[in-house]
């Protein structure tokens, strides 16, 4: 097991484009109330997903301890799993709601509309701004483990996941599967994971990097990655990696 080393330099990119097309993430306005609103398009016919889906795969289900999340459908149609009950959604059901601590995930509904879905996701406000840096870097994270052969590690998951204040459901089975999933994420992704080198965000992926290490100067396993020149210096490597030696 080792730290992920990006691949990509996405850092700035919007909309983000992950999976060959497959994900689709852009910045809006942000409406009153709210911590964040994307617009999103989500493919699942295309790209690795197409090979997930096809053998019955789906993201992970999780939950968020404070925040609600929605999501409202544009166009196509949008499965909700809301613990472990699916709903298939499409616009003419508005805004869905998803109250803290609710085991969720999101996926277009097989078979409808060649698998592609628009839609909305917003979240109400919490204390620290690191949903984009999240989605960010979960999602360069999953593109080079799915398409570029880097070995996924659960420590980096559970780390990325714990800054993102966003925690993966245990089965339904397990006693006090939320109390044990947070504290889970906290010692192995946040501080084992902090003491063995892996950052929750890397500047490689994150639009706001200053963001990140402010997120990150709050935790002493993590403060060490908080390095603002990073970025600069990440951009230069990436550049001569990719063999013209000019900046991104």
């Amino acid at each position: 097991m080792a730290p992920c080393k990006p691949q990509t330099y996405t850092a700035g990119e919007d909309p983000l484009t992950k999976f060959e097309g497959a994900i689709s993430m852009g910045t809006m306005p942000t409406p009153p109330g709210r911590q964040f609103l994307f617009h999103g398009f989500m493919r699942p016919s295309l790209g690795i997903y197409k090979k997930l889906i096809s053998n019955g795969q789906k993201p992970p289900t999780h939950f968020h301890p404070s925040q609600w999340e929605f999501f409202r459908v544009l166009n196509g149609n949008l499965t909700v799993d809301l613990n472990g009950v699916p709903r298939h959604v499409t616009k003419e059901d508005g805004e869905i709601a998803v109250a803290p601590y609710t085991h969720h995930v999101i996926y277009g509904t097989p078979g409808t509309d060649h698998n592609e879905v628009e839609f909305e996701v917003s979240a109400t406000t919490s204390e620290d701004p690191t949903d984009q840096m999240f989605f960010e870097n979960w999602y360069g994270y999953q593109e080079d483990v799915f398409q570029r052969g880097e070995k996924l590690d659960f420590i980096q998951v559970l780390a990325m996941f714990d800054a993102g204040s966003t925690y993966l459901s245990p089965p339904w089975w397990i006693p006090f599967r939320c109390f044990l999933s947070l504290w889970l994420h906290i010692i192995v992704g946040r501080w084992i994971g902090g003491l063995l080198g892996y950052a929750p965000y890397y500047p490689e992926w994150t639009t706001d990097w200053d963001a990140a290490c402010d997120q990150m100067e709050k935790s002493w396993f993590q403060r060490k990655f908080a390095v603002r020149d990073a970025q600069i210096k990440a951009r230069e490597n990436m550049a001569k990696k990719l063999g013209n030696g000019k900046a991104l």
